[in-house]
């Protein structure tokens, strides 16, 4: 083969790559690395066909060659980037696409992709930097202003999210994602009437959006248009068979078996969105008072006896706080992460953690002297797993603090409300099953649900 021959085989084969024809595409990139193994071009384009054939590890391997023949090339650090990404290495696919970045600083689609990839660690704060680079670079690309207004919303800063959702619409006023979001930040400050105009659009751009016909569903449930809302939320099902929140919020509304706990994502996004109002609504407008009244009853019980208390679904501290001058060493756990860094702000934890309630009970075997779940349980409707992890996790002679709403059933019932009740008499078979005793057992009113009592259970079991 002589020297000019490998670039007349490179264009062959983009054009049969550009044309689809990927096996023909395949078969002369080959050609050319048989011939000259260290060709960076073809390394290169010889891993994306693996890519578009779904073999990522060949794929990645082609690529890391090409990058080995030609360090200097960003496309390549960023397609490798994509390849890692798709594979489930994060680290890595950040480590290339950080790479691309500093090659091509100018590159809007490189700080946007890293900008994803920190999103996905959890890194939303640099998640923001990145996007903030990417719509300096492309202000006229609505996907952009999108990613960045998404970020900065999980982030709580809900304000300069709408105005990036509003930016994104202004050069595309069909942009589903952006108007169904907007909508959600609308609906969370009060503007219901906007916010439905946007769901209606969303759904007009995108009538396949299972996220738009949920979030509708979801406002005109509030709205009392409880027909409107089922059909909503079973066009969601239908369009997204494993939305696990939607199938919860049906069963709470149409009366049918439930599931055995509400979906993690759906409490943590609750939360997530409930968290700046949360301290004043619970207690200034439902009447809500289940720490104080959990804490009366653990004095009465133990005799302010304290030690490592776990608040379980600790939210924004109010629980943490009736049991601070008690605790020897305070924790919390919640699925929120905005909830958590309200209760940072008391300054009262020793540590906060965002977890599963019962992954953090079952994470330190006989560590704590007191748990408290005040307002928990009524979004688990099976306890079995609660018991089970909460007599692993306490000392001997600890104490067990929750409330629960009360229930008709002998064992459980998710009300239409989305919050389980549970029965006394369930409640004492289970302490009974995983060798606990029940000390205290209080009928009271928990908090108030469109002026209307609810009543519920707090109790005080200990390890025995």
């Amino acid at each position: 083969m002589s020297t000019s021959q490998p670039e007349q085989l490179l264009q062959q084969a983009v054009q049969a790559h550009q044309a689809g024809d990927l096996a023909r595409a395949e078969t002369l990139y080959r050609q050319i690395l048989a011939y000259q193994p260290n060709h960076a071009d073809a390394q290169h384009l010889l891993g994306l066909v693996c890519y578009a054939h779904g073999d990522l590890a060949a794929a990645a391997e082609h690529v890391q060659c090409a990058i080995a023949a030609a360090p200097l090339m960003a496309v390549f650090q960023f397609n490798l980037s994509n390849i890692l990404r798709d594979d489930g290495d994060l680290d890595r696919a950040r480590a290339a696409c950080e790479e691309a970045v500093r090659l091509q600083p100018d590159a809007a689609d490189y700080h946007n992709n890293l900008g994803l990839l920190n999103e996905e660690s959890g890194a939303l704060r640099q998640a923001v930097t990145c996007y903030r680079q990417a719509v300096a670079l492309a202000a006229d690309d609505a996907t952009l202003w999108v990613n960045l207004a998404v970020a900065l919303q999980q982030l709580g800063q809900g304000t300069e999210a709408a105005e990036c959702y509003r930016r994104a619409l202004r050069l595309q006023p069909l942009h589903a994602q952006a108007l169904n979001n907007l909508g959600g930040l609308l609906q969370a400050g009060g503007d219901f009437v906007a916010a439905a105009r946007l769901y209606q659009a969303a759904l007009q751009a995108a009538p396949e959006m299972a996220e738009a016909h949920r979030n509708y569903g979801g406002l005109l449930e509030v709205g009392g248009d409880r027909e409107g809302a089922l059909h909503h939320y079973t066009e969601a099902l239908r369009l997204k068979p494993d939305y696990a929140e939607v199938a919860y919020v049906l069963a709470a509304l149409r009366g049918e078996a439930a599931p055995n706990t509400a979906p993690g994502d759906y409490v943590a996004a609750l939360f997530d969105q409930y968290a700046d109002e949360f301290d004043e609504h619970l207690t200034g407008v439902l009447g809500y008072r289940t720490p104080a009244m959990l804490r009366s009853l653990y004095d009465r019980c133990a005799g302010q006896a304290g030690g490592k208390v776990l608040d379980l679904g600790c939210g924004t501290g109010l629980a943490g706080a009736a049991f601070r001058d008690v605790a020897t060493y305070l924790a919390g756990v919640d699925l929120s992460p905005r909830m958590l860094e309200k209760a940072q702000l008391r300054g009262i934890y020793d540590e906060l953690t965002v977890a599963d309630v019962v992954a953090a009970l079952q994470q330190r075997p006989q560590a704590w002297d007191v748990l408290v779940a005040a307002d928990v349980l009524v979004y688990i409707g099976d306890l079995v797993p609660i018991f089970a992890a909460a007599q692993s996790a306490l000392r001997y002679g600890g104490w067990l603090l929750f409330s629960v709403e009360q229930g008709e059933t002998d064992s459980f019932v998710l009300r239409e409300a989305g919050r389980y009740a549970h029965s006394a008499v369930y409640v004492r078979e289970l302490a009974v099953r995983y060798g606990l005793a029940v000390r205290a057992e209080e009928a009271v009113v928990l908090r108030q649900n469109l002026g209307v009592d609810v009543p519920g259970w707090l109790y005080a079991i200990q390890q025995a």
